[in-house]
């Protein structure tokens, strides 16, 4: 950690001198910054000297306007003090307390609220972001996503499941998608997620545009272009790039699935999210089989009855329980 940059970011911040680059850089590691890491930034030995500061609700504001959206803002401490030190960076907003009583953000300061939105198996959604943005989301799934955006860096999280994002082009607010340990930007594009817990696997593909994704563990970011995908293990970190038809991208929002030599077993798990439906299955090596083929405008017992008969198997219905011998 670069302890002169970020302080000079900090002085940029306040200033209004940074590049949106720089801005972008700063707000985010504050948003994510650990308290031991603040700590390295605002030593304890550089807050012993006390010095008595008067700060007025619009300055407290304006400071916190700075690096809004965050969770805590990292000057809320129960008694903040501040150096002469600190005094000179021009950000560090400190109150001196005579009591024990734990500062508290006032109510002209807004945080921002999320909202959250889950679907059953078999139900689909789509989601009108604040900026114009559009979110297909598939069933199964879980995304959280702002009443509206504040600050330089437009986010949503995706906890679960499958989306397809179609997102409004702006240069001065990127737009980031969070999921498991994935990391995604991008400045205006459209490109499919799918991230379920049973698979263990993030599965990003990318429609128009372009994406920069990242992961904990491997920080370095892989530029994804159209028709280009790349799947990630939740557990190891590994990843591994591949070409993508352009129509599996987003075939699931437009009643379209195309299985490239896909295992029986994941184009059922595609139908169960998709349409609701459940397998029980008696033989489970069927389930190793291999699929190459494209439906478009099938209903879901179309694609059951074709692949019965693309691999020879028995099955029954019971509501959405198909049962195959």
């Amino acid at each position: 950690m670069d302890i002169g940059k970020i302080r000079k970011y900090l002085i940029g911040l306040n200033a209004g001198t940074l590049t949106q680059e720089e801005e972008s850089w700063i707000v985010h590691f504050l948003e994510n910054a650990t308290e031991a890491e603040l700590l390295q930034i605002f030593p304890e030995e550089e807050w012993e000297e006390q010095i008595p500061v008067s700060v007025s609700t619009r300055e407290l504001n304006r400071a916190y306007a700075k690096v809004a959206p965050m969770k805590v803002a990292w000057w809320n401490k129960p008694i903040i003090k501040i150096s002469a030190a600190a005094a000179v960076l021009g950000i560090a907003v400190s109150i001196w307390s005579l009591s024990n009583t734990s500062f508290k953000p006032f109510n002209t300061i807004a945080e921002t609220q999320w909202k959250t939105i889950s679907t059953k198996a078999g139900e689909n959604l789509i989601v009108y972001l604040p900026d114009s943005s559009k979110i297909y989301i598939n069933g199964g799934s879980q995304l959280m996503y702002p009443e509206k955006f504040a600050g330089p860096i437009r986010e949503v999280k995706l906890l679960e499941g499958e989306i397809f994002l179609d997102i409004a082009g702006n240069a001065q607010a990127p737009f980031k998608v969070k999921t498991g340990n994935v990391n995604i930007k991008v400045l205006g594009t459209s490109f499919n997620v799918r991230n379920y817990k049973v698979e263990g696997l993030t599965d990003i593909a990318v429609k128009s545009g372009k994406i920069a994704v990242s992961n904990s563990g491997n920080p370095d970011s892989v530029l994804l272009t159209p028709g280009r995908r790349i799947v990630i293990s939740e557990t190891t970190g590994n990843s591994l790039l591949t070409d993508t038809d352009l129509r599996a991208v987003d075939g699931w929002t437009q009643n379209e699935f195309v299985f490239n030599d896909m295992m029986l077993k994941d184009v059922f798990r595609h139908l169960e999210y998709k349409y609701g439906l459940t397998f029980e299955i008696k033989d489970t090596k069927i389930l190793n089989k291999h699929i190459k083929a494209v439906f478009r405008d099938k209903s879901r017992w179309e694609i059951v009855d074709l692949l019965s008969k693309m691999l020879n198997f028995q099955y029954q219905v019971k509501d959405s329980l198909v049962i195959i011998q």
